[in-house]
């Protein structure tokens, strides 16, 4: 598909465990990732909107969506209960925290709602 195909694709969720969504990828680390998975042949479409949570929302509203959404994973990461944090980072040692900060920067959750308005999907916040 081309980039723009993939830009145009609506979407209700893409939670980071089956479908991540790029953010951030102007900055140095995101060109990093892009960078390194080009030299495995492996060109991330749609790339080009993924620059800023605000692209991303942008994205779905532009492509008919009522209300979007997006925060990054490591903001979501922050406001997980301390207990879960710990039970987390104790199936693997991180020696590399700030590494996992800046992965983490670099993916979002993007949500966007149409319709609905019945069930309080507007109202849909993590």
């Amino acid at each position: 598909e081309s980039p723009m195909q993939e830009a145009e694709k609506p979407f209700w969720l893409c939670p980071p465990s089956s479908f991540p969504s790029q953010v951030n990828m102007d900055d140095r680390f995101g060109q990093i990732m892009i960078e390194n998975l080009r030299r495995r042949q492996c060109d991330l479409a749609g790339v080009q909107t993924c620059k800023s949570l605000e692209s991303q929302k942008e994205r779905l509203l532009s492509n008919g969506w009522e209300t979007a959404s997006a925060v990054d994973m490591m903001e979501l990461y922050s406001k997980l209960p301390q207990a879960e944090v710990s039970r987390i980072e104790s199936l693997e040692f991180l020696d590399e925290m700030e590494l996992l900060e800046q992965l983490m920067q670099h993916y979002c959750l993007c949500w966007a709602t149409r319709g609905g308005h019945e069930l309080g999907l507007k109202e849909i916040t993590y």
